[in-house]
């Protein structure tokens, strides 16, 4: 089958770029594009592993319903994977018809103090802020962060790739 990804063209390769660009978030918190890419690269490395993974899930590849299952075996692993889904399928169609994260919205928080000169739990610093339905207040850099080491454990621990 033709690549069409350049070299990035495994799963080990994504989940090694997500951690690089996931290391790159931390120094620009508040940077809603890296925030944006790391939804989006998360997001997919479900496809990646499914389509690269399916026997050993044992799933169908041939069955469009397949990667959904798939998916609802992800969420009680990591909840996040919801929030990185809405945000992922807004940034890429502008919208979400079936969302799955319980977000009111993401968005910017400009705050007092700049990200670089004071510690973001101790002074109102801009980032990127996710509120729910329920009114909760989460951070990206929190979610992500639960998502990237959610994706290193289920290498190891899945499917028995170390990085």
């Amino acid at each position: 089958m033709p690549s069409y990804n350049f070299d990035q063209d495994t799963p080990e390769k994504t989940l090694k770029e997500l951690i690089a660009q996931y290391d790159d978030f931390l120094n620009d918190y508040a940077s809603s594009t890296k925030a944006k890419n790391l939804a989006e690269k998360s997001w997919h490395l479900i496809d990646w592993v499914f389509n690269h993974f399916s026997t050993i899930h044992n799933l169908d590849l041939q069955n469009r319903h397949s990667i959904g299952v798939f998916r609802e075996t992800l969420y009680p692993l990591c909840n996040s994977l919801k929030i990185m889904h809405d945000i992922a399928n807004s940034s890429k169609h502008s919208k979400v018809d079936n969302p799955k994260g319980g977000m009111q919205e993401a968005r910017l928080h400009i705050g007092d103090f700049h990200t670089s000169d004071w510690c973001k739990e101790d002074f109102n610093v801009s980032r990127l802020e996710i509120i729910l339905e329920d009114g909760t207040k989460l951070y990206f850099e929190d979610e992500i962060k639960k998502v990237v080491d959610f994706w290193k454990s289920y290498f190891v621990n899945q499917l028995n790739i170390t990085l």
